[in-house]
C-alpha cells in the first residue's frame, strides 16, 4: 500500500468510528425509553433491558455503516481540501481517481462487511430480540400454529392443498390433516390422517384413509390403519415454521425459499420481492455513499467539520426518502421490485459519477 493511501485511510479512520457511535446511538436511543418503559410497566430487570439492545444492535449497524462511510469520506476529503492538501496532489502529477481510489476500496470492503453481517447475525438477533421482548412481557411465542393452510399450483390450477388443524413446531407433528389431489379443480383424491409426523426421511401420516375418485363417480377406499404411510407435502418442517417468521428474521437464502413455497401456492409475494432485494441494496449504499462523497469532499471548504456533517445529513435524508418512497410505491404493485429496491442506489451511483466527471473536468 502506497503512502498516500495510508494517509488518506488514517483520515478515515476517527470520523467513520465517530459516525458509527452517533449514529448507532440515534437509532438505539429511539428505541430504548420504549423498551424502558416496558420494563418498568412489567417489572423486568435492566439486565432484559441491556440484552435487547445489544439485539438491536447488529440491524442497527447495517443501518448505520453506510452513513458513517459517508461521513468518514466528506470529513477526511473536506479537511485535505480545506487545507490545500488535495492541491499539492494534483500538483504532483495524481490524478482525481488515483486520489479517491482508497475511499472507493473502502466503501466496497464496508459493503462485504454489512452484507456478511445482514446474512450472518441479523436474523438471528432479530429472532432473539422478538423472542425476548415476548419473554420481558410474560408471553411466549407459540409453538402450536392452527389451522395451516399449504397449496401447490401447476400454472394457474390449483393441484393439491392441504389442511392441517394443528402443527407442533417442536415434535414437527400434524393434526387432523386433510389433503386434496385436484385435476382440472375437481377432486381426483382425498387424504384424511389424525397425525402427520416428521422424521429425517420426510413426513409419514398415521392410521390416514384416502378416497380414490374416478371419472364415473365411483369412489374407492384405502385405509392404512395402524401403519406409517409415507406422504409427499413438499416442505420440511423449517420451511413450515419459516413461514412464521418475519422478513428481517431470515436470511437471503431462507427468505428465497420462502418466496418460492409461497409463489407455488400461488399467493403474491411482492412485499416479500422488495424485502429481499433490500437486503442487498442496503448494504452496497456504502459503495455508493463512498461514490457521492469522494468528488463532494474533494471542494475546498474552510470548515470541513460542519460542512462534512451537512453534507452527509443531506445525502442521508434524500437517500433514504428515495428509498422508503420508492419501496413503498414497488409493494404496491406500481414498480418492479427489484427497481423500487434500487432506485436509490441508481440515483446516488448517477450522481456520484456525474460528480465525479465534472471534478475531473476542472
Amino acid at each position: 500500500m502506497r503512502i498516500l493511501d495510508r494517509y488518506v485511510l488514517k483520515e478515515m479512520v476517527m470520523p467513520m468510528l465517530f459516525g458509527i457511535c452517533a449514529f448507532t446511538s440515534l437509532f438505539i436511543g429511539t428505541d430504548l425509553l420504549r423498551v424502558v418503559t416496558i420494563a418498568m410497566d412489567v417489572g423486568a430487570p435492566l439486565s432484559k433491558v441491556g440484552k435487547l439492545v445489544l439485539l438491536q444492535m447488529p440491524q442497527v449497524i447495517v443501518w448505520t455503516f453506510p452513513m458513517a462511510v459517508l461521513l468518514s469520506v466528506l470529513l477526511a476529503l473536506s479537511r485535505l481540501s480545506s487545507t490545500s492538501e488535495i492541491v499539492a496532489m494534483r500538483t504532483g502529477g495524481l490524478s482525481f481517481y488515483r486520489i479517491v481510489a482508497p475511499v472507493l476500496i473502502v466503501g466496497i470492503v464496508m459493503t462485504g462487511l454489512t452484507l456478511f453481517i445482514n446474512e450472518s447475525v441479523v436474523p438471528k438477533a432479530n429472532l432473539a430480540y422478538k423472542v425476548t421482548m415476548a419473554e420481558m412481557r410474560g408471553q411466549t411465542l407459540p409453538r402450536i400454529t392452527r389451522n395451516v393452510i399449504l397449496k401447490r399450483y401447476k400454472g394457474n390450477l390449483l393441484e393439491w392443498f392441504l389442511y392441517a388443524a394443528r402443527f407442533d413446531s417442536q415434535l414437527q407433528t400434524m393434526e387432523d390433516v386433510t389433503m386434496v389431489t385436484l385435476d382440472k379443480s375437481r377432486p381426483q383424491e382425498t387424504t384424511y390422517a389424525p397425525k402427520i409426523v416428521w422424521d429425517d426421511s420426510g413426513w409419514f401420516m398415521e392410521n390416514g384413509v384416502t378416497h380414490f375418485y374416478d371419472e364415473a363417480g365411483e369412489t374407492v377406499t384405502m385405509r392404512f390403519a395402524g401403519g406409517r404411510q409415507p406422504v409427499d407435502i413438499g416442505q420440511k418442517p423449517r420451511d413450515i415454521i419459516a413461514s412464521q417468521k418475519a422478513p428481517d428474521e431470515m436470511n437471503i437464502k431462507e427468505l428465497s425459499r420462502h418466496m418460492e413455497i409461497l409463489r407455488s401456492q400461488g399467493k403474491d409475494i411482492t412485499k416479500l420481492e422488495v424485502e429481499w432485494h433490500l437486503k442487498w441494496a442496503i448494504p452496497v449504499a456504502s459503495t455508493v455513499f463512498a461514490l457521492v462523497g469522494a468528488p463532494l469532499g474533494l471542494q475546498s471548504h474552510r470548515s470541513a467539520s460542519s460542512v462534512g456533517f451537512g453534507l452527509s445529513i443531506i445525502v442521508i435524508f434524500i437517500y433514504y426518502l428515495i428509498m422508503t418512497a420508492g419501496s413503498a410505491i414497488a409493494q404496491g404493485g406500481y414498480l418492479h421490485p427489484a427497481l423500487g429496491a434500487w432506485l436509490q442506489n441508481i440515483i446516488m451511483a448517477v450522481v456520484g459519477i456525474l460528480l465525479m466527471y465534472r471534478t475531473t473536468r476542472r
